[in-house]
């Protein structure tokens, strides 16, 4: 039987909002297609390399925690950028962005190296921050994407991959300018939470087909989850 590896990064640290069902999710539709899925935690400040998995996942911290995360991860950096560019599959939710552009702040004040694979700042602003979000992914312009947001910073900078058009809700970085997430090669992010997958089917397709290549299928049954995203979708669009 074909098997699916996916390196759960940081997970010790990044872990709120139950975005760790994520990978929940992802592991069962991936058992569905008839193939076996094995995730990897590795404890912090172990050595990790990339090859050899079909995903990489980070997930959404407390602004302390992802400025531990950078220190772990940043002196892997290059290999990250490299398997990025390989076109290695790479999902990311909430701050975790923030790791990905060229630096980030901390609640005092500090500036953090990024991984510097985008020319984005994670800005902290110790305030917190809550909405909803609605948008239309840039791969398929008849789904609508739906999320929350509940975050202390921002990204700043040119935006030059959007995984999300037409967004309404978040008025800070560049969302106020109607684009979310980050769609670039097999690399997807998005600051919604709560978990983004299970929340949009269509988005978990887009991922499940980028992560299983010629082992993708296309029949699996999401009629449930595609329910109750409507249903959420039209009530967001009401405003009850």
């Amino acid at each position: 039987m074909a098997r699916c590896r996916i390196l759960h990064l940081c997970s010790q640290l990044l872990d709120l909002y139950g975005d760790y069902r994520n990978v929940d999710a992802l592991c069962q539709r991936i058992e569905e297609s008839g193939v076996t899925a094995e995730v990897d935690r590795p404890d912090l400040w172990d050595d990790f390399v990339l090859d050899g998995y079909d995903l990489v996942y980070l997930g959404h911290g407390t602004a302390a925690n992802l400025a531990e995360a950078a220190r772990v991860l940043v002196p892997h950096a290059e290999a990250i950028r490299a398997h990025v560019e390989a076109g290695q599959t790479f999902f990311v939710t909430g701050n975790a962005q923030e790791l990905f552009g060229t630096s980030l702040s901390t609640k005092d004040g500090e500036v953090l190296p990024g991984i510097d694979l985008f020319p984005l700042r994670g800005i902290e602003r110790n305030e917190v921050y809550v909405t909803d979000m609605v948008g239309t992914p840039v791969f398929d312009a008849s789904q609508t994407f739906y999320g929350f947001v509940n975050r202390t910073a921002y990204l700043d900078g040119p935006n030059l991959y959007p995984l999300f058009r037409g967004v309404r809700g978040p008025d800070q970085g560049f969302e106020s300018r109607g684009i979310e997430g980050i769609l670039y090669r097999n690399f997807l992010s998005t600051w919604a939470m709560g978990p983004a997958l299970v929340r949009n089917p269509f988005l978990m397709k887009e991922v499940l087909r980028r992560t299983l290549g010629e082992n993708y299928q296309d029949d699996l049954d999401f009629s449930l989850e595609e329910q109750a995203h409507d249903l959420v979708v039209e009530e967001m669009r009401h405003g009850r």
